[in-house]
Formats: C-alpha cells, sequence, structure tokens
C-alpha cells in the first residue's frame, strides 16, 4: 500500500505492509460555492439572528470593519470585504466613515504593502486601515468579565457607531475554534486583557499541564471560550461575516448575522467537513502539514502535530511531515523546552502568558504520551533539544517509529493534518 504526503514543495512516498490496517483521515467532501459574489450578497441580505446589513447601518454612521491580520491571510478577506462595503455604500455610509481595524492582537503591526494584501487593491488606499496596538495609552477600559478579565478595547472600535466583525472560522487549540467572538478579544483588546483570558487555560489543570476543558473543538465549559464571548459581548458587535475554506482555499461556508448565533452556525460547517469520526486509535500516525506553505514554520506546524495527537494511541508514535523551510518560526516557541518538565513550564507560563509558551506546552504535554518523529529540514540538534527525534527520509522515520514502539499494527495517515481533527468515536 503506497501512499504521498506533501512535504515543502515536494511529495514523500511511503509503503506499508499489507497486513497494517490504515486508516486515511481526510475532510468529508465539500463543494466551493458557486458564483461567490452573489451569494455573499444573498447571505448579508437573509443573515442569522440580525436584520439584513443594510438595514443595521444608516447614512452618517461611522462603521469599524474588524479584519484579520496577516497571519490569515488564508481567509482571503479581500473576496469578501469589497462586497460588504460595497453594501455599506449603497445604505449610504460613506467611504470617509469606515475604518478597517486590523485584530492584531499581541501581533505587530502590519507593513503597506501586506494591508494591500489583505484587503486587496480595490479598497486600499480608498479606506481607512488601523493596526490595533495592544499596548497604546488611549485603549477605552469597559469593565470585567465574571471570570475577572479586563474589557479594554481599542477605541477605532469603541467609538464606532456601528462594529462588523469578519474572518474565517476554523479549529482552534485553545478557543474550541478560531473566528466569531475572537476579532474583539482577543483581537482588539489590551495585552493585559488578552493574558488574563488565555491564562484561563491553565487553571484547574489536569496531567498535561492545561485545562481538560481547554482544546480543539471544544467551546461549551471551555473558560477561554466563555471569556472570549463575554468580553466580545461586552464590546458589542453589530454584525458578523465569517467564511470556511476547504484545503484548497476554496470558499465552503459563509455566514453572516448575529455575533453568536451566525458563529455557531459556521462552526458547524467547520465539523461537519474536518471533525473526521475515527474508529479507534492507531499505533502510528502519519501527519503531513500539507506542504508548501503551511509547513515553512515548526510553530506553524504545531496544529497539524495537536490534531495528530488525537489519532494515536498512549504510548505510540507520530510522525509530524514538516519541512520547516523558515526555521521554527518562534524564538520565543523554541525557549520554552529549556524548562525541562511540563510544571515548570506551566508555573513560568502563569507567570507571563504567552501563546507560544502554550503551544510549547500542549507540545510537551503529547510528547509525555506519544513519541514524536519529525522529518524536516531542520538541524538535529535543534529538533533533539525540542523533545523530537530527527529523520531525514520517511523510510527512516518509518524504521525509527518500529523502534521505538515496535511492529505496528495500525496506522493513521493525514494528509492534511492541520485542517482534520480526528473525532475517536469509542472515547466520546
Amino acid at each position: 500500500m503506497s501512499y504521498s504526503m506533501l512535504w515543502g514543495k515536494q511529495s514523500l512516498e511511503l509503503t506499508l505492509p499489507e497486513h497494517v490496517e490504515v486508516d486515511v483521515i481526510e475532510a468529508n467532501p465539500s463543494e466551493p460555492i458557486a458564483n461567490f459574489g452573489e451569494y455573499t450578497r444573498a447571505v448579508l441580505e437573509n443573515p442569522i439572528g440580525t436584520l439584513p446589513l443594510k438595514e443595521i447601518v444608516k447614512p452618517g454612521d461611522t462603521v469599524a470593519i474588524v479584519a484579520s491580520d496577516i497571519t490569515r491571510l488564508a481567509y482571503r478577506t479581500d473576496a469578501y470585504l469589497s462586497i460588504i462595503i460595497q453594501v455599506l455604500n449603497e445604505a449610504g455610509v460613506r467611504d470617509q466613515d469606515i475604518t478597517i481595524v486590523m485584530a492584531t492582537g499581541t501581533h505587530r503591526a502590519q507593513t503597506p504593502e501586506e494591508h494591500r494584501l489583505i484587503v486587496g487593491e480595490e479598497l486600499f488606499g480608498r479606506i481607512k486601515i488601523v493596526d490595533h496596538d495592544c499596548e497604546a495609552s488611549n485603549l477605552v477600559k469597559l469593565g470585567h468579565t465574571s471570570y475577572g478579565t479586563e474589557v479594554v478595547v481599542s477605541p477605532d472600535v469603541h467609538r464606532a457607531d456601528k462594529v462588523i466583525l469578519t474572518g474565517g472560522i476554523s479549529y482552534h487549540l485553545l478557543a474550541g475554534f478560531g473566528g466569531g467572538r475572537k476579532s474583539l478579544a482577543p483581537g482588539v483588546c489590551s495585552y493585559k486583557s488578552i493574558q488574563q483570558n488565555h491564562s484561563l487555560a491553565l487553571k484547574d489543570a489536569g496531567a498535561s499541564g492545561v485545562n481538560p476543558k481547554v482544546g480543539t473543538g471544544l467551546v461549551a465549559e471551555n473558560p477561554v471560550a466563555a471569556d472570549m464571548a463575554e468580553a466580545a459581548n461586552i464590546i458589542g458587535a453589530d454584525f458578523l461575516v465569517n467564511v470556511v475554506l476547504n484545503e484548497k482555499k476554496e470558499f465552503i461556508g459563509i455566514v453572516a448575522g448575529d455575533m453568536e448565533l451566525a458563529f455557531t452556525q459556521g462552526c458547524k460547517i467547520v465539523e461537519e467537513t474536518f471533525g473526521v469520526p475515527i474508529k479507534r486509535q492507531a499505533d502510528l500516525v502519519i501527519a503531513s502539514c500539507g506542504g508548501y506553505p503551511k509547513d515553512i514554520q515548526l510553530y506553524q506546524s504545531i496544529k497539524a502535530l495537536d490534531n495528530a495527537a488525537y489519532a494515536v494511541r498512549p504510548g505510540g508514535v507520530i510522525i509530524l511531515v514538516s519541512e520547516c523551510s523558515d526555521g521554527v518560526g518562534s524564538q520565543d516557541f523554541a525557549k520554552w523546552f529549556n524548562y525541562g518538565d511540563l510544571e515548570s513550564m506551566r508555573q513560568a507560563l502563569n507567570q507571563e502568558f504567552t501563546m507560544p509558551g502554550f503551544v510549547a506546552l500542549r507540545t510537551a504535554s503529547i510528547m509525555n504520551s506519544a513519541q514524536v518523529v519529525l522529518i524536516s529540514s531542520l538541524p538535529e540538534d535543534l529538533v533533539k533539544g525540542l523533545g523530537m527525534r530527527p529523520a531525514p527520509s520517511m523510510a527512516e522515520a518509518l524504521k525509527l517509529a518500529e523502534e521505538l514502539a515496535g511492529p505496528m499494527k495500525s496506522v493513521a495517515i493525514m494528509p492534511h493534518g492541520a485542517l482534520t481533527f480526528p473525532i475517536v468515536q469509542l472515547l466520546r
């Protein structure tokens, strides 16, 4: 049985013995939206839980459109942002009364060229664009959530008459799902607000060092997600437009309307497409990030590793296929492995929470229950320093996997590991 896994701009071939039970974990079939422009218009006319967008705004209104930054360029904001602004114009809202606020969270400011890529040629230079600064002195204090998180927000969002959220929905290892309320919290909140919210993941921690109610696809009892929702409701939004894309970057869903109701509908699309039921956890999971550009950095490749961890049995092996042509991608991520053990990492993270630190903690917890073999272009010493086993080829990785955990009776293959989320039917 032969299979092909994307690695950078090439493919790695692997052959498995016929006696091995193989499960291929792929996204459920999805159809790209035909006539995307017309479809988007129809969604804005028939939203979930609100009036149509054209009836929410009126001439003279100032409007803040919150948009994802360059780290989420894959959500193709430019494809529908112009349609939103066209509807606003038709309702009497002038270009000079519209501000696009980049939901940078704690990320750096964008360059003009990055702004151009995000909003598209038609809007760049025409509509005002501002980057949120989480440490600015003029942020506005609005109170606290029931979890004690300060709600301190961008003045560009707070003073707008109407607030429209945009973004993409996908699985998220901290908030359960990305998109929705995340555009506001953490997207346009203060650094302290963001730290307070994210640190909730460490309270009431289990053996993994993380609260067991915090994780991919978990929303209902997830304190991080609940706190984000509270903060977002305090800030307030009048309309939401979120998209769902498949592994080919094709739009397969677009939802609009009430911030919570539309977001929930979008999450269902993600679950139906990328939540893949499996009957067992395998001895070996081979997960590709999906090739270039998804695997240019190890840090962004951890999403595939996190998903793969749900498909591997305790004591099994994960082979992560990620070229890492740009290296680790986050020195803050790499330095956390110097703490040596989970509890030391967790304690340090409690003192100063960072998202790379949390991702490092999650990575370490995965490696506590499964061996991780990495096929990459990273130096061997660096890979070993992160607690993983380096392998120069697929053949060497398979050989190493057997040395670590014995003969493999079952193997799960994840060609697009960063997107697909294995749901073990017998364990849920």
